[in-house]
C-alpha cells in the first residue's frame, strides 16, 4: 500500500547568482566580456529578459562561448523553459565537457521528464568532476530510489548528510528515512523521520510515512496519531486517510476505518486498489477477527466504495 513515489524533482535549486560564471578565463574579446557581465548582473538582479538578451549577444559575438550557453540555460531553467534550457546545456557541454554545473541542471531536467537513466548518468558525470557537492548526491539518490535501488540511494543520501554535517536539512533526513522505509528498516526510518520533523514540524509526508512505519511495527495508536497530524496539516492528503483507515481496522475500529476509507477514495480513487489489497490481506490473516465474529465483512464493504 505504501507509496514509493520519491520527490518528482530533486527540489534543489541553487541561487542563480551563485552559479552564473563570471571568471576572467571565460572571456575572449573585451566586448564579449562586457556583454557577458551585463548578463550576469541582470541575472543576479532577477531581470531575466535582460540576462537572456545579454547572453544571447555574447553567443553571437563568440559562438563557442560555453559559459554563455550555460548561463542562458540556467535562466531558462529558472523560468520553466525546459526545452530551451536543454538545448543550451547540451551546446555548452558539446563545447566544454568539463562544465560540471551543466550536467547537474540537465540531470534535473531529465529527472523531471522521467528519463531516469540519462539523469543518473549526468549526476554521475557531475560528481566525477565535483565529488563534494551534497545536492548532487541527493539528486542521484532520488533517481536510485525511483529505480528501486535503495542500497545505492542510501549510500548517496548518507554521503549528502555527511557533507552537509550540521547544515543537513529536514529534506535530507526525510529522503533517507523514505529509503529505509522502502527497505523495511523501520527503526532507522522512524529515527530519520523524527529528525526531519524536529526540523520541519509541518512536513505532512514525514508524518504519514512515519505513521506507516509505526503501523508496520505494530504501534497502531502512534500510526493513527501521525496520520491524524498529517491530516490536520493537509485535510486533502488522501494517503493519510488510507493509512489511518487500515490502522483503525487493525484496532477493530471498523466504523472509523470505513469512514476514512470512503474519504480517501473520494479524494484519490486511484489509490483504492492498493489500499483494498492491504485490507483484504489483513482480514484474511490469522490476526484479524472473522466476519462472523464482528458481523462485518470489511472487504465487502470496502469493495462497494472503491469508486
Amino acid at each position: 500500500m505504501k507509496r514509493l513515489d520519491f520527490l518528482k524533482r530533486s527540489a534543489v535549486i541553487f541561487v542563480i547568482g551563485g552559479l552564473l560564471f563570471c571568471g576572467a578565463s571565460a572571456f575572449g574579446a573585451e566586448s564579449e566580456k562586457d556583454v557577458f557581465l551585463k548578463g550576469v548582473v541582470s541575472g543576479q538582479k532577477g531581470d531575466y529578459p535582460a540576462a537572456i538578451k545579454a547572453f544571447s549577444k555574447a553567443i553571437e559575438l563568440k559562438p563557442d562561448f560555453a559559459e554563455a550557453y550555460h548561463n542562458r540555460g540556467l535562466i531558462y531553467y529558472a523560468t520553466g523553459k525546459g526545452n530551451k534550457a536543454f538545448a543550451d546545456f547540451d551546446r555548452a557541454l558539446e563545447i566544454n565537457p568539463a562544465l560540471a554545473e551543466a550536467y547537474f541542471y540537465r540531470a534535473d531536467l531529465f529527472q523531471f521528464k522521467g528519463e531516469l537513466d540519462q539523469a543518473l548518468s549526468d549526476y554521475t558525470k557531475f560528481l566525477a568532476l565535483k565529488p563534494d557537492l551534497a545536492p548532487a548526491y541527493s539528486g542521484r539518490g532520488i533517481i536510485y530510489s525511483k529505480k528501486g535501488d535503495f542500497d545505492q540511494a542510501l549510500s548517496d543520501f548518507n554521503k549528502s548528510i555527511e557533507i552537509r554535517g550540521a547544515s543537513s536539512t529536514s529534506t535530507d533526513y526525510y529522503l533517507r528515512g523514505k529509503a529505509y522505509l522502502s527497505k523495511k528498516i523501520f527503526d532507522k526510518a522512524i529515527a530519520d523521520y523524527d529528525k526531519a520533523l524536529s526540523m520541519d514540524p509541518k512536513n505532512v509526508s514525514a508524518y504519514c510515512d512515519r505513521g506507516w512505519a509505526y503501523q508496520e511495527t505494530g504501534d497502531l495508536k502512534k500510526a493513527v496519531e501521525d496520520d491524524t497530524k498529517a491530516l490536520s496539516l493537509d485535510p486533502k492528503f488522501s494517503w493519510a486517510y488510507y493509512d489511518r483507515a487500515l490502522a483503525h481496522f487493525r484496532l477493530a475500529e471498523y466504523k472509523a476505518a470505513l469512514g476514512d476509507y470512503k474519504k480517501a477514495v473520494k479524494l484519490n480513487s486511484k489509490g483504492a486498489a492498493d489500499a483494498y489489497k492491504e485490507f483484504v490481506k489483513y482480514e484474511d490473516s490469522q490476526k484479524a477477527p472473522k466476519a462472523e465474529e464482528t458481523g462485518l465483512a470489511i472487504k465487502d464493504l470496502l469493495k462497494s466504495h472503491r469508486g
